[in-house]
């Protein structure tokens, strides 16, 4: 069961309120906005279709009316948006939503709201399974709709079927660190030394936290090409630079410190630094509190032809590419690095896909599968190096919210357009398909309407 209080877009309140950066409403489009604003409160914050509305406009977290998911970690560090799942065409994947619900977990469905051919499109927020139905949190308010009244998807929305494996045309698949936010530590403020030493972070979602642990109170999540200024001595933060296993005390553009992983970060905007093994004999590490996650092993190195692969958050490792009790060897953090052992061209298709798995080898030697959507590129082989012909090379966005850039560079100023998962491309320039999944490349494509540059690394053929 997901808990939450019942919002509703068409409150006096603010349904004529402009929907992000358009000219319709939330009372009539925002079913999704209003949706995902109970989501955020059912996992420890206090927010109004309003509020979120302007965060996310402030965030770009809006295309027109364009509601745009992946952007919500970066403005509430306990939310995960993992994916959203299509099935208009195939059966809902109800035993999973089901599991998710068991868990506590949120889980936003599209459905379709009347009887027009094709999908009409409104978002619901899932409260619990009831029987062979669910218990919804509807956001468009009917008359008769109350906190004490049970709202069921199928009862409510019966234009294909009337089952759930029919009337659920997508799935958005959320996930949080906490069902309640933990309380904030209490820090003193560092000051800045007086030889400003600035970095840049190289991914996307990487995350500011209180203490130098992948277990520390988390501040935010910040987007790739964030600058940050050193809180430590230059020659002493120069040396972590993109060494694996290492933090960085830093201060980001708004004035929040705290510690950054530092193997995502890098002296250059443009070109991230490669994650290396320290070299250097590191400070003896404090000692760790019950329940915090081991030190992390020396990165191995990557064998010719393979990849070199790091998991998003903490991951299962599985004898099988199944999700079972019977199949978990253990969990994977987040400071690991695995190396693939499938063909590098198989395993670059699949790496953010949800649905897929990795075989991979561990850092004890020993061999797996893990879950292709929760892994990312870190090193070593990247793609095919057979040339490709101009204009004929195809690539898919494989996340939310691609970027496409007038230059190869993530500056407000070269931003063309955000584009959703699966947007395709046209490749413009010879032998780009060589630098697809590469985390240090860009590659310049067009569409319909304009051309530029994705990076290659939320890309896939």
């Amino acid at each position: 069961m997901f808990v939450t209080k019942n919002l509703y877009q068409n409150d006096e309140m603010w349904k004529k309120t402009p929907l992000g950066n358009s000219g319709e409403t939330i009372g009539g489009w925002g079913c999704l906005l209003t949706s995902v604003t109970m989501m955020l409160n059912g996992i420890g914050y206090n927010e109004t279709p309003v509020t979120v509305n302007e965060k996310m406009k402030k965030a770009g977290g809006f295309q027109g009316a364009f509601f745009i998911p992946s952007v919500l970690p970066y403005i509430w560090p306990n939310c995960a948006y993992r994916d959203m799942q299509p099935c208009e065409t195939s059966p809902a994947p109800i035993a999973q939503i089901d599991a998710a619900l068991a868990a506590g977990k949120p889980v936003i469905l599209q459905v379709d709201w009347n009887k027009q051919v094709g999908i009409q499109t409104h978002f619901v927020l899932v409260k619990e399974k009831k029987g062979n139905d669910y218990i919804i949190y509807d956001p468009y308010k009917y008359g008769g709709d109350g906190p004490d009244k049970d709202v069921l998807l199928t009862s409510r929305y019966k234009f294909n079927g009337a089952k759930l494996e029919s009337e659920i045309s997508a799935v958005l698949w959320f996930d949080c660190y906490s069902n309640t936010l933990p309380e904030p530590p209490k820090v003193t403020k560092v000051d800045v030394p007086a030889e400003k030493f600035i970095i840049y972070s190289t991914v996307d979602d990487v995350a500011l936290r209180a203490e130098p642990s992948v277990t520390g109170y988390l501040w935010k999540r910040m987007l790739l090409g964030t600058e940050l200024v050193s809180l430590e001595e230059k020659s002493q933060a120069r040396s972590k630079v993109g060494v694996q296993g290492q933090w960085l005390q830093v201060q980001d553009p708004s004035g929040v410190q705290g510690y950054i992983a530092a193997w995502f970060v890098s002296e250059n905007k443009e070109k991230p630094a490669p994650a290396t093994a320290s070299t250097s004999t590191p400070a003896p590490a404090p000692a760790p509190r019950p329940g915090t996650a081991p030190t992390a092993p020396k990165p191995a190195p990557v064998p010719p032809g393979a990849i070199a692969l790091i998991p998003t958050e903490e991951i299962s490792f599985r004898s099988k590419p199944v999700v079972s009790p019977d199949t978990l060897i253990r969990r994977i953090p987040v400071t690991e690095q695995l190396i693939s052992i499938e063909p590098s061209k198989q395993v670059i298709a699949k790496v953010g896909v949800k649905n897929q798995w990795v075989k991979v080898r561990d850092a004890k030697k020993k061999e797996g599968y893990v879950a292709a959507w929760y892994v990312k590129y870190a090193g070593g082989s990247t793609a095919s190096t057979a040339p490709v012909s101009a204009g004929t090379g195809k690539v898919k966005t494989t996340v939310e919210a691609v970027s496409l850039r007038k230059e190869p560079i993530v500056s407000d100023a070269t931003l063309i357009k955000r584009v959703p998962l699966n947007y395709e491309f046209i490749i413009t320039e010879p032998g780009g398909e060589s630098k697809i999944g590469a985390n240090d490349k860009w590659i310049k494509v067009k569409d319909a309407t304009h051309e530029g540059y994705v990076a290659a690394w939320f890309v896939a053929r």
